[in-house]
């Protein structure tokens, strides 16, 4: 796809400015590796008015509640001698009804997300809080996205796709992503204390408009009653074995998904609809039966340019839970797949299924909007289906090159809350965003 040059010119010159001390690094082949500090890189200050509980969803675990909500979030980063990295993203959140209690007013400061990393050539690991979405999906994911908390975690990748040898290599540029995180103690969240995640994800592209990706997760372990530790043995069992231990301290909750995404170019020159059209697909199951029968799906496609409009996009995702076996995915009798409360994979949870569609446009690279519209329906197999839908929009606007602000407006409304038949709600939600690129 091709973009006009302000576009061009605008998106380098960012580039380049996000990046000036890597890029400088680069040029400097062969001499003393650059070190740099950066203590205040970015800062953004949000408000945000609830009338009514209106739900929050793919926001990296921060809640709103009804009445005002503010919070205020920085970054800072360091490198050291071009192996160590230094990321740490505090913030700061006042909710006026916290858990939507009159009066329970609070004000929180938390190390949001922060990681220490280690680079040497193409090997990177990382230890710190911070966040992962996997898959081609845009509205949410099967197995991660970021609507819990970023993770506590061990993580290790490669920073630079590379090829595999002998004939693996026709599948394309590869990367690797391998975690281990402790998640919370928190009793919503419906796992043991300090219970375990494991997560491996392998992504490939063998052509250059198609992308291929393996993603995989396994919950173990925690602090339960009567149950001994696990050694070395039992993390190599529970991780590579697919057999389930009937509840000793060798059992585990796994989900397993396949994605695909693949860009049609140039389709105006066959229809003049867009420029170019996007597919992508994503089926996940769970570990039970042969083959996997507890199953999910997401699918996807985005018309880029539309009517050869530039920046003009629209989108459509759906995706669907466990069709077959009602209430079966993200859900276990130990391991739920929720931190902090909240599912870490797709918001709408188990035996629903959810419809998303956005027209977004992007102007010169400085004005932007967004409209959406959502259909979620939560316990599908139950008398009384909860139908959520939400409208949605947004626009921002750049004034300089260092600072942009947006607002936004949503509309919800909810037929049979909680699947109780004939019980509705109405709420709404307007913001607004500022922030600063230093």
């Amino acid at each position: 796809m091709e973009y006009p040059p302000y576009v061009t010119s605008k998106l380098l010159d960012r580039i380049a400015e996000g990046y000036e001390e890597e890029i400088a690094a680069e040029r400097i082949q062969g001499s003393t590796p650059r070190s740099f500090l950066k203590p205040l890189d970015g800062l953004s200050i949000t408000y945000n008015h609830l009338d009514g509980p209106f739900s929050i969803f793919n926001n990296e675990g921060i809640d709103y509640f009804d009445g005002n909500n503010a919070t205020i979030q920085f970054q800072s980063r360091a490198r050291l001698c071009n192996m160590f990295s230094f990321s740490v993203q505090p913030l700061l959140i006042y909710n006026q009804k916290f858990k939507g209690i009159e009066g329970n007013d609070e004000t929180e400061f938390k190390i949001h997300k922060g990681y220490v990393k280690l680079t040497i050539d193409n090997f990177e690991i990382e230890w710190g809080k911070d966040s992962l979405w996997w898959g081609p999906g845009y509205h949410g994911a099967l197995l991660i996205s970021n609507n819990a908390r970023p993770f506590k975690m061990f993580k290790i990748t490669n920073p630079q796709a590379t090829l595999l040898p002998w004939i693996f290599n026709y599948l394309g540029p590869f990367r690797y992503t391998l975690f281990l995180s402790e998640l919370d103690k928190e009793s919503a969240s419906e796992h043991p204390p300090n219970s375990k995640l494991f997560g491996a994800r392998f992504d490939f592209k063998p052509h250059t408009q198609v992308e291929l990706g393996i993603s995989y997760l396994a919950h173990f372990g925690g602090d339960r009653p009567g149950i001994g530790g696990l050694d070395l043995s039992d993390y190599l069992y529970i991780i590579f074995s697919n057999e389930c231990r009937n509840g000793d301290k060798r059992d585990s909750n796994k989900e397993f998904a396949i994605d695909a995404a693949i860009t049609i170019p140039s389709i105006s020159e066959i229809v003049p609809i867009a420029n170019s059209l996007k597919l992508y697909a994503e089926g996940g199951a769970e570990d039970s039966g042969i083959p996997p029968d507890r199953r999910a799906y997401l699918l996807g496609m985005v018309f880029n340019d539309v009517f050869t409009a530039q920046g003009l996009k629209f989108r459509t995702e759906y995706s669907r839970f466990t069709p077959r076996v009602p209430g079966a995915w993200y859900t276990h009798s130990y391991w739920s797949m929720k931190h902090y409360g909240k599912i870490f994979g797709h918001h709408a949870g188990s035996d629903s299924d959810d419809l998303f569609i956005e027209v977004s446009h992007k102007i010169k690279d400085i004005f932007f909007y967004k409209v959406s519209f959502d259909k979620e329906r939560s316990g599908i197999s139950k008398a009384n289906t909860q139908e959520k839908y939400q409208f949605f929009f947004e626009a921002g606007y750049d004034f300089k090159k260092w600072e942009n602000l947006s607002v936004r407006y949503g509309h919800e409304g909810i037929n049979n809350v909680d699947n109780v038949k004939g019980r509705k709600e109405k709420n709404n939600f307007i913001g607004a965003e500022i922030g600063f690129r230093f």
